[in-house]
């Protein structure tokens, strides 16, 4: 059994495979979403903390990889979308979604090391893509 991911190895695999299924209208979603508020940076600089502090840096940059092939897929082309009063590429969605992704793939990682607000701040706008609960 491979474990690039850490303890959190199955979590962090079913997230990253929904990631593949994510389509151009829940990127867009994701996309308009606020990823730089005052609450989500601390509770991503307690997910950054809490994987130096395990050693699972390197866990949460392969994870993090993972989420950096999934926004270059989406520069392949394709048509333009309408949303959010103008034209946006597939790949303008998947780069302004990629901060909430990131966020989401790194709270998998290290989620067993963070209070469970930090976790479902961190992953809130992944999960209202799914209509999941919240984790707490």
């Amino acid at each position: 059994m491979r474990n690039e991911f850490g303890p959190n190895q199955e979590r962090v695999d079913a997230l990253l495979v929904r990631l593949e299924n994510v389509d151009q209208v829940q990127a867009m979603f994701l996309a308009g979403l606020t990823a730089n508020d005052r609450e989500r940076r601390r509770a991503r600089e307690a997910m950054l903390a809490a994987a130096r502090r395990s050693g699972r840096e390197k866990e949460l940059h392969r994870a993090q990889d993972e989420v950096r092939r999934w926004v270059n897929g989406w520069f392949s082309g394709g048509p333009q979308l309408s949303g959010y009063g103008r034209d946006v590429t597939p790949g303008e969605a998947a780069v302004n979604a990629a901060p909430l992704v990131l966020d989401a793939i790194g709270a998998t990682v290290v989620g067993d090391l963070l209070t469970a607000d930090d976790v479902d701040t961190l992953t809130a706008p992944w999960r209202a893509l799914w209509e999941e609960p919240e984790t707490a």
